[in-house]
This record gives structure tokens, C-alpha cells and sequence, in this order.
């Protein structure tokens, strides 16, 4: 079969733009790249985005920029990079809540499965059930009790509609049959503060957000969310073990970019997460903090996204959480 001349200038065409993107690929990153993180400042989710873009741009041998963007509970941030040019200047560190919690309680400018490319995971932040020091509760028995008896009475802070300590609570009181009264704050940190100043009793929270209020004597970690106890604090129980039998719940954090991007520069920042993850030296500050790491690649972490969204929406459901 012959080729035409039009043919083969499209021909050509194609092959140069593939290579190009390929040299592209190579070189990339040439400028410095943006991670946006619609998170608080200060949470456990933006500790480990910055614990480890430090060591990823040493890696990669370009500086990464933290870009924290929290309105509209996170979807302000993760709009700005699903609309992003994929050309691999933007990145967005999103957690459970933005990419499986929000869209099940409200519209949202992107589909958390279509409107990104998964890159891998960074972390995944244990959750502890805290109080204001001075309150009378030491531990999960007496709060169920109290709850029981006084339905709607206890406050419960979190960092907004749909965020992680919200989910965890909504977890707590479908799992333990009780009902609390939700105070929605504009962050984890800054509901962590209210609950360590008294304006809200009780709350779940990442480890490594509450961590410096427990050791201050501001906070009293109660039980450990997640299905085992942690290291941070080994003589905590669990919810589970606690009475509330089952319960597990812990949020995580990854790194996506937009739809479009190239499979080259997803396969090169992966292996530069991969490479941090591995570090022994960033293991340690994660923990230190509270934090644990959870190296994922990219098409795992595709196959976790869906599977997590698929969990949340039924979990969202069957407990009733609403966007109130």
C-alpha cells in the first residue's frame, strides 16, 4: 500500500510530537514544580506533604513548592489542578476526605476518579479520640455512657464538613449508637487548638496533628481509630478494644496530578516518591511525627483510590452524613 505525501507528513508529525514529549519527559523537571495541598497548615496531612517534597526534590533536582489552598472544604484546591495544563508543573496533595468523602455530600468542580491521575501515595495518619484535659471522661465506656443518657449533649470538633475527624465521629456514633452535636472548624489544627482550649470537648484527629497538644498536657488521647494500637502511644487502646467492637478508621494522603499528564513524568515522579519512602531518615520524621509512610505506585494507588471511593460512599450512606 502506498503513502501519500499527506500521509507521510502526518506520519512525521506524530513521530516528532512523540518525541518530543519524550525529550520532554526526560528533562522534566526543568522549573521549579507546585505541590497544592488543600489542606490546613500545620495538619498531619501537610507535615507529611513537606516531610517528604523536601527529599522528592532533592531527588528530582528541582525545588517543590507547598501551595496550601483550604477553601470549600479542599475542592477550591483540587479544582486548580484538575483544570491545571498537565504539563507537570502542578501536583495536587489530596487526602481521603477530598478525593472519597466530599464528592458523596456534594457537588464538586472535578471527578475525583476522572478528573486526576494518580502519581503514589505518601502517607497514612493514624487517628486518635481526644479530650480537653480537664473533661471527665478517661475513656471510650464513660463518653458512650454519657452520650446515651444525654443525646446531642457532647460537642464534637472537626476540620469541616466531610473532613477526616467528621467522617471518624460519624463512624463512631453510627458504630456505637449515640449522637453528638458537630462543631465544624475551618482545619484539623485549628479544631485541635479549640478542643486544647475547651470550646469543644472530644474529637478525632490525626496523630500528628494533636501530637505537640497531648505532650503539653492540653489533650488526653483517649483510643487509637485504627485497627491496632500505634508506637506513638502503645498503652492507648483501641476504639475497638474499647467497646466498640470493629471500628477502624485512619486517613491517608497521596500525590495527583492532572488527567492528562504524561505516563513518562507520572513514571518519574513515582519513583522519586517511592525512592523518599525508602529513606530511613524520612521514615524517622514521619514517625516522629506521628505519621506512617504508605509507598504506593501509581497503579496501585488507582486501583486504592476507586476501591477507598466505592467504600466511602457507603459509608456515607449508611450512616447518614449529610453536608448539613
Amino acid at each position: 500500500m502506498r503513502i501519500s505525501n499527506i500521509g507521510k507528513v502526518f506520519i512525521c508529525v506524530c513521530l516528532a510530537m512523540g518525541a518530543s514529549q519524550q525529550l520532554f519527559a526526560q528533562s522534566w523537571p526543568s522549573r521549579p514544580v507546585t505541590f497544592v495541598t488543600p489542606l490546613a497548615v500545620g495538619s498531619a496531612s501537610d507535615v507529611a506533604l513537606r516531610i517528604v517534597s523536601e527529599q522528592i526534590a532533592s531527588t528530582l533536582g528541582q525545588s517543590i513548592l507547598i501551595d496550601n489552598q483550604t477553601g470549600a472544604s479542599g475542592a477550591i484546591g483540587a479544582e486548580k489542578v484538575a483544570n491545571a495544563t498537565p504539563d507537570g508543573s502542578i501536583f495536587c496533595g489530596c487526602n481521603n476526605a477530598i478525593l472519597g468523602v466530599l464528592p458523596h455530600l456534594r457537588k464538586v468542580p472535578y471527578d475525583p476518579l476522572k478528573s486526576f491521575k494518580p502519581i503514589g501515595m505518601v502517607a497514612v495518619l493514624p487517628t486518635v479520640l481526644v479530650v480537653n484535659a480537664n473533661s471527665p471522661f478517661k475513656s471510650v465506656k464513660e463518653i458512650i455512657e454519657f452520650a446515651k443518657k444525654n443525646p446531642g449533649k457532647i460537642e464534637y470538633a472537626s476540620g469541616g464538613v466531610g473532613s477526616p475527624q467528621h467522617i471518624a465521629m460519624a463512624m463512631f456514633e453510627s458504630m456505637a449508637g449515640v449522637k453528638f452535636t458537630h462543631v465544624p472548624y475551618k482545619g484539623a489544627s485549628q479544631a485541635a487548638v479549640a478542643v486544647a482550649g475547651g470550646e469543644a470537648p472530644i474529637m478525632f484527629n490525626a496523630i500528628g496533628t494533636v501530637l505537640p497538644l497531648i505532650k503539653s498536657g492540653k489533650l488526653r488521647p483517649i483510643a487509637i481509630a485504627g485497627s491496632q494500637r500505634t508506637l506513638v502511644m502503645p498503652d492507648i487502646p483501641t476504639v475497638s478494644e474499647s467497646g466498640v467492637a470493629g471500628y477502624s478508621y485512619a486517613s491517608w494522603v497521596g500525590i495527583v496530578g492532572p488527567a492528562g499528564i504524561s505516563d513518562e513524568i507520572v513514571t518519574k515522579l513515582s519513583g522519586a516518591i517511592l525512592k523518599t519512602l525508602s529513606s530511613p531518615e524520612v521514615v524517622k520524621r514521619l514517625n516522629e511525627n506521628g505519621i506512617d509512610p504508605f509507598p504506593m505506585g501509581a497503579s496501585q494507588m488507582s486501583t486504592f483510590i476507586a476501591a477507598d471511593n466505592q467504600r466511602m460512599g457507603k459509608l456515607i450512606k449508611d450512616a447518614g452524613i449529610t453536608s448539613e
